[in-house]
């Protein structure tokens, strides 16, 4: 009987221990392999034993990624083989992982500071603070961007708060009780970011009307010029001085005269002595 109950303990044990793991996520290689050797580890099992547990929790897709090993096991090291393989098939490069923050990631209706924690999560260390930071922004509003971009603040989380507060403020918020104005550092910046910008906003107005009066009085002097030199030639047919359009435009060189043009007489007059 001693016998026996030794045999089903080791029979049964496996099965136990396979049943606390999980099946393989594609998506984070890594991390599962943490926590099915959390489990399997402290057991001291046999590389053939670990290879098999890990072989069950794969499902048709993800065999078919590691055919080849499955088909033709090395005689050794059975386990860690299929591990690396599986980690090196799944595991998303940097590259993959930017892309996805730049295209797939939406702000939608959640708080800029939650998206920024997500985009952390995702970006995993494999990028700087920077370029988080940027990418970041490129996924808010236009006016919640157009804040952060006249503040000196440079702490992400402190500028998260800032976005949050704008965003808050920019977006029409429908409720039947009165909501408490919270008042805090992160406030006072936004408001001091929010008056930069206006005063911004009020410089660059007043030198647009500045260079919109110079171009008008450019045009004015213009038209006064060009009017002036029309006066004669649309001047009354009475007008002593006055000449038709071919002496007014060719002087003496005209070839046509149309009358009454005083060309003829004014070129008859006696000189003065």
């Amino acid at each position: 009987m001693e016998d026996k109950a030794t045999t089903d303990e080791y029979v049964l044990s496996p099965v136990s221990i396979t049943d606390k793991i999980e099946d393989f996520w594609p998506r984070s290689p890594e991390l599962w392999f943490v926590k099915a050797e959390a489990i399997i580890n402290p057991q001291k099992m046999s590389d053939e034993s670990k290879y098999r547990i890990i072989l069950s929790k794969l499902n048709l897709e993800v065999t078919e990624q590691v055919a080849d090993i499955l088909l033709n096991p090395p005689k050794e090291k059975k386990y860690e083989t299929l591990k690396q393989k599986l980690i090196s098939v799944y595991k998303e490069s940097a590259e993959r992982q930017i892309k996805k923050l730049i295209g797939e990631m939406e702000l939608g209706d959640q708080r800029p500071s939650y998206l920024l924690r997500k985009m952390r999560d995702l970006a995993r260390g494999k990028v700087t603070d920077e370029t988080l930071k940027v990418m970041w922004k490129n996924h808010l509003p236009p006016s919640v961007r157009g804040v952060l971009a006249v503040t000196d603040e440079e702490d992400m989380e402190k500028l998260a708060s800032i976005a949050d507060k704008v965003a808050e403020t920019i977006t029409p918020i429908h409720s039947v009780s009165a909501v408490k104005e919270e008042r805090g550092p992160a406030n006072d910046d936004m408001v001091a970011a929010i008056n930069k910008l206006s005063d911004r906003l009020s410089k660059i107005e007043t030198d647009s009307r500045g260079r919109s009066r110079n171009y008008g009085s450019r045009r004015l002097r213009s038209s006064s010029r060009s009017s002036s030199r029309s006066r004669k030639a649309t001047a009354p047919i009475d007008d002593p001085n006055w000449l038709c359009k071919f002496h007014f435009r060719y002087r003496n060189r005209a070839r046509k005269c149309v009358p009454p043009c005083n060309w003829k007489k004014k070129d008859s007059k006696p000189s003065e002595n």
